[in-house]
């Protein structure tokens, strides 16, 4: 059987890492350099916009803010993107280098792939039976062989880092498949940006594919030489079962929820797992509980081309996995040198 994580940056908030852009983004705001004007107007752009909080809402504002210069324009908005990509990376490459994996790779990896190929006891008894017996109506025993395949849509190669530890001895019924950076890393690759052109506010600047490989993101990780795009569905689509880790179900991926709920629909025996977290529900309370999972299922629905008349026909294959402690990984970091903030200040080119 082949199961597939989609995995997004709460995996990387829970190993610690500051990934988030409300983190990143006051480091990159400020620092002007005198010599690239638009660069620094972009910045400003970014500051009156707002903090955004989530990595979706920024994207979603590239494609608002492309009526307002320096994003009017396709050299402006190419050189303030490139900009954003550098920087951001340099970010990322510095704070991921703060686990120090010589010490704690072999037990991590050991962690995590544990919670990957036991990711169903982390959820209730309710819907771990239900996906259980869903299976086993289509005669897929819990003894044959399973294949995980991990989709991040993460920048960092933590996952990259821990797969080589992973000892097939210790799991003798499952193994990691591909390990698949559906926009790149921080260091090739890195995809930034809109899902269509329904996102943009100026539709009339991406009238060429050279001009949309700038923000949509599907159109470029479809031209991209590794391909990422055909493996990733493919994976999708030969999975029985899809976990669904750290995202946030946004408009700015919605390729990928739709194509998850084509996936969905079309066999019955197909399971969906969505990893949620709230920290303002009451246990006390089971039917706000039973709500907030309703909630999450409606904001999956609402991203893929499943008609709201028939969302109630698929709930039974779409499980919430509630403020779960999967993927605490407990990395052990270095010690920071004197005087350095983690991650460093961005300096002005």
């Amino acid at each position: 059987m082949q199961v597939t994580f989609l995995i997004g940056n709460g995996f990387d908030l829970n190993l610690g890492l500051k990934t988030k852009y409300e983190q990143f983004y006051p480091s990159y705001t400020s620092t002007i350099d005198l010599n690239e004007p638009d660069i620094a107007l972009f910045k400003a752009l970014l500051v009156n916009g707002g903090n955004y909080s989530r990595w979706a809402d920024f994207e979603r504002a590239l494609g608002e803010h492309t009526k307002e210069p320096p994003l009017d324009k396709e050299d402006t908005l190419r050189r303030c993107l490139q900009d954003f990509k550098r920087q951001f990376a340099r970010y990322l490459r510095a704070e991921e280098s703060r686990i120090d994996f010589n010490a704690c790779a072999g037990d991590m990896a050991k962690e995590f792939a544990s919670c990957i190929f036991s990711h169903l006891d982390y959820l209730q008894p309710q819907p771990r039976n239900a996906i259980r017996d869903a299976f086993s109506s289509q005669n897929i025993l819990p003894s044959r062989s399973d294949t995980y395949h991990i989709l991040t849509f993460n920048y960092t190669t933590v996952i990259d880092r821990l797969a080589p530890h992973i000892d097939p001895s210790d799991f003798p019924r499952s193994s990691l498949g591909q390990v698949i950076h559906v926009h790149g890393t921080h260091t090739a690759g890195m995809i930034m940006g809109v899902d269509s052109l329904e996102q943009v506010a100026n539709p009339d600047l991406f009238t060429s594919p050279r001009q949309q490989r700038l923000l949509l993101k599907p159109l470029i990780n479809q031209q991209s030489g590794p391909d990422n795009d055909r493996n990733a569905r493919t994976c999708i689509w030969n999975s029985r079962e899809i976990c669904i880790f750290g995202m946030s179900l946004g408009a700015t991926d919605a390729v990928w929820w739709r194509r998850i709920g084509k996936w969905l629909t079309e066999k019955s025996a197909r399971q969906l797992v969505i990893f949620s977290r709230s920290h303002d529900l009451e246990l006390l309370l089971p039917e706000s509980i039973l709500d907030y999972q309703d909630s999450v299922q409606d904001r999956f629905f609402a991203q893929t081309e499943i008609p709201p008349e028939s969302w109630d026909n698929f709930r039974d294959q779409v499980h919430i996995a509630l403020n779960t402690d999967i993927f605490n990984l407990n990395p052990v970091f270095k010690a920071p040198l004197i005087g350095s903030p983690s991650p460093p200040a961005l300096a002005a080119r």
